[in-house]
């Protein structure tokens, strides 16, 4: 994934893997509703053109001169949102592969010759921003069809 992704970890987390692990052999059902929680968090950025902390992004100049949203003339940044989610043996990546991506999410120097500094217009949650409470509902519910 060359464009953007963002690792989150979490001990409660991977205990409550090592648990689910244990019991069930197989975290992949979790791992991906987790994953999901994540791109639409992701997702609703978009919509709501802020930041996963709620901090609206500063408008692009295409969205300013022309009208529509910001991160949105194509639609390719956030449709790549769907097709980045990997699910690994104990982990879940979710990213953009759209070489652009890093540059929207961190923001940073672009351009012929880096001429243009483009504000950071995160989409991705990261440790604070994403949404735990989601996410340890998901797991409640996976250990609960476990019998545990």
């Amino acid at each position: 994934m060359a464009g953007a992704r963002i690792e989150l970890q979490s001990a409660a987390l991977e205990r409550a893997l090592l648990a689910l692990r244990a019991a069930l052999k197989d975290v992949a059902p979790l791992l991906a509703e987790v994953g999901q929680i994540v791109v639409g968090q992701a997702l609703d950025s978009f919509e709501d053109e802020a930041g996963p902390d709620g901090a609206p992004w500063e408008p692009s100049q295409r969205a300013v001169l022309h009208g529509g949203q910001t991160l949105a003339d194509s639609g390719l940044l956030r449709a790549s949102l769907q097709d980045e989610v990997e699910l690994m043996p104990d982990a879940v990546i979710v990213g953009s592969s759209r070489v652009y991506a890093a540059i929207h999410q961190f923001g940073g120097r672009a351009g012929r010759g880096h001429a243009v500094t483009l504000p950071a217009r995160p989409f991705l949650p990261d440790e604070k921003t994403v949404a735990m409470a989601e996410i340890e509902a998901a797991i409640t519910r996976h250990f609960a069809k476990a019998g545990l």
